[in-house]
């Protein structure tokens, strides 16, 4: 099996356990608070926006642009907030139709990649590995805990 394809497992079976976790949790919890002040809708659609960053840095890497990949950690928690400020605009279905969608643009980019490719470096100087394993299957499982631990 190629390192894309195991990947792209992982980053499956970690989603599935997400939504299990999120399952779990009942059809009335999306205002339930799990992390600091977010709610079950603001986890589901970070989690979203994380797997959509992850397949725009597939995406440029795999057009011959990986160079314009320029995410520096030190944004992180200012992409968040706007992130969570526009998520709070949507619903619980709002936000797992856009989680949906971002898992299958990271998956259908994972599809594309040549192993030799996991390997290149990115205009942040991170792999293609890299950020796939940051921006989807560690991204999943990391959530998929905060869910868990919810009560």
């Amino acid at each position: 099996m190629s390192r894309a394809a195991v990947l792209r497992a992982e980053l499956d079976a970690a989603r599935d356990d997400f939504l299990a976790a999120l399952e779990r949790l009942g059809p009335d919890a999306a205002t339930r608070p799990v992390l600091e002040d977010w709610n079950v809708r603001d986890v589901v659609w970070h989690v979203g926006f994380w797997a959509d960053h992850g397949a725009q840095a597939l995406e440029l890497a795999l057009d011959g642009r990986g160079a314009a990949f320029d995410y520096d950690t030190d944004r992180t928690d200012a992409m968040n907030a706007a992130e969570t400020i526009r998520g709070r605009a949507m619903d619980l279905p709002a936000a797992l139709d856009r989680e949906r969608a971002a898992h299958a643009r990271l998956g259908a980019a994972i599809a594309r990649l040549d192993d030799r490719l996991l390997d290149r470096r990115l205009g942040n100087g991170d792999t293609v590995q890299e950020v796939l394993r940051y921006d989807g299957p560690d991204h999943y499982i990391e959530h998929a805990g905060h869910l868990r631990a919810t009560r």
